[in-house]
């Protein structure tokens, strides 16, 4: 072999990248025989992968399959390259090509199965996870990688059972233990799931998906103040949430008086809706000299007539003099608070309502009504309902319903119902309407959080697993003294909740009197 190709490759496996890298690009352009060019090709392919100039190893990797077509370990890199930048049908082709040379490739099998799987397509997934426990029973990467397709296809008991193989294959493998507990979590078990993190958080202390993990159990369960310590780990945990970046110092429990702080909105609508309470708590026990909240106009208008002692600014509105920041969902942790610091008896929004009227008379009850959440919220398709269910609430004639939607608009044929969509533009426009209303009965949504702080009676059709927010089996929520919690039970079947629903509706009906609604002593 050529001197310099033996040296280079010496280099290459003592981890002397640079110096590797170096040197195979002056042998480009030496005369070398095809098999050292296919080394030469594969190697400094290897490294440019490495050091993420993609398409750079692309055109090496091609040029040595161009030389040896049977070099299945050159198709499988090349695979994982085009895996690695979300290429999944290239990728696909070359983990192909790669078992067609050799049959029993594992690896090969178990890229190939990740990668069905980000195409979503599942069984063929599955398919290649069995072939590669086919060829090696103990393969824990084989086992790991079923079980979390089968907790994704919702097979949850299944995914558990392959959980525990692997676990048995290696008893520190912390993510099996975090991955089971997300199965566990998602049968209600949540004892269970809460061990299992714990377990994770022993192996690897910083383990940020299992301290958030565990951080949404202690929440359901009403410690709030472990919870929300454990709930800083949401920016670090494998998510869709992501701090905001101001260029200030963040906010860490420090003095503040004569200091000025922002706020900055996080999550969704809900969550600003539901949080902006701690922001009077940070006025009383801190003791700023002054509060600005960085928000979305849609909120703005509404939190402004409430809060007039806080400054409102878009996110990307440029400050000075300010000392500090933190985001709006650490409050609670700053503050210390506990289960009995959320309660807040009397409504905490108010606005000034427009003189526009949408309640149509001859009607004994109003009611709005809310059924399609954000698409890109991580829940929604346990949490947004098909619209068909409330046909059967229509049916009560004696009852004019609104649809609050405005976007997923259905047109629904019944007569007593009125789309609200066209009166709305902003969360202001909502509360005005919802101010005219008896009742709204709502996913977990927005609009449940915008009832709860104005004081308006709200229905909320929470689904089996629960936010954590809301608690477990209780029917009330200690966050609004106005929501009623109707729960999916262990079947999670829609139709058997609104039958429930029907049938308290009915009951109102029967009293003739909406004051029967209004009474919290009073159970349906």
């Amino acid at each position: 072999m050529n001197k310099k190709l033996s040296l280079a490759i010496s280099l290459h496996q003592d981890r002397n990248l640079q110096e590797a890298k170096a040197l195979y690009k002056k042998l480009l352009s030496e005369n070398l025989t095809l098999n050292e060019s296919e080394i030469l090709y594969t190697n400094y392919a290897n490294i440019l992968f490495l050091q993420n100039s993609y398409d750079l190893a692309i055109t090496f990797y091609t040029k040595a399959i161009e030389i040896n077509p049977q070099a299945f370990k050159t198709f499988f890199n090349l695979g994982v390259l085009y895996l690695n930048i979300s290429e999944y049908l290239k990728a696909k082709e070359n983990f192909l090509e790669a078992i067609k040379i050799k049959e029993d490739y594992l690896n090969a099998y178990i890229n190939l199965g990740v990668c069905y799987k980000k195409l979503k397509k599942y069984n063929l997934s599955l398919k290649c996870y069995e072939k590669a426990i086919f060829y090696k029973t103990d393969d824990i990467d084989a086992r790991y990688n079923k079980a979390n397709l089968l907790h994704t296809l919702e097979k949850y008991k299944d995914a558990i059972r392959q959980f525990d193989i692997v676990l048995s294959l290696d008893k520190s493998n912390y993510k099996a233990y975090y991955s089971k507990g997300l199965s566990l979590l998602a049968l209600g078990k949540y004892s269970q799931a809460l061990f299992h993190y714990e377990k994770a958080i022993e192996l690897k202390e910083d383990y940020a998906d299992a301290h958030f993990a565990k951080s949404n159990i202690l929440l359901l369960y009403g410690d709030y103040k472990e919870g929300f310590k454990e709930y800083d780990y949401r920016w670090e945990a494998k998510n869709e949430l992501k701090k905001a970046s101001y260029n200030l110092p963040f906010y860490n429990n420090e003095d503040l008086n004569n200091k000025t702080i922002l706020i900055a909105q996080e999550q969704g609508f809900g969550d600003n809706i539901q949080f902006i309470r701690f922001i009077n708590y940070l006025k009383v026990k801190k003791n700023p000299k002054k509060i600005y909240f960085a928000v979305n106009n849609e909120l703005r208008t509404l939190f402004e007539d409430s809060f007039y002692d806080i400054e409102f600014v878009s996110n990307n509105q440029t400050l000075y003099n300010v000392d500090y920041y933190t985001s709006l969902m650490c409050l609670p942790k700053i503050l210390n608070l506990d289960l009995e610091d959320v309660k807040i008896k009397t409504p905490y929004l108010t606005f000034k309502a427009n003189k526009k009227k949408i309640k149509k008379q001859n009607f004994k009850l109003h009611i709005g009504f809310f059924y399609q959440g954000n698409k890109k919220h991580k829940n929604d398709k346990n949490r947004s309902i098909d619209a068909v269910y409330f046909h059967q609430l229509f049916s009560l004639k004696e009852v004019a319903f609104y649809s609050l939607q405005i976007e997923n608009v259905e047109n629904f044929k019944a007569s007593n119902v009125y789309d609200c969509s066209k009166s709305i533009k902003d969360f202001k426009d909502t509360a005005n309407i919802i101010s005219q209303l008896d009742l709204v009965i709502t996913i977990d949504s927005s609009i449940a959080h915008l009832c709860g702080a104005l004081g308006k009676n709200c229905w909320v059709l929470l689904p089996y697993i629960p936010d954590w927010r809301w608690m477990i089996e209780r029917s009330d929520t200690v966050w609004y003294d106005s929501l009623k919690l109707y729960r999916q039970k262990k079947d999670k079947n829609w139709q058997i909740v609104f039958d429930k629903i029907f049938k308290d509706l009915n009951f109102i009906l029967e009293k003739k009197d909406k004051k029967f609604l209004l009474n919290k002593k009073n159970t349906i």
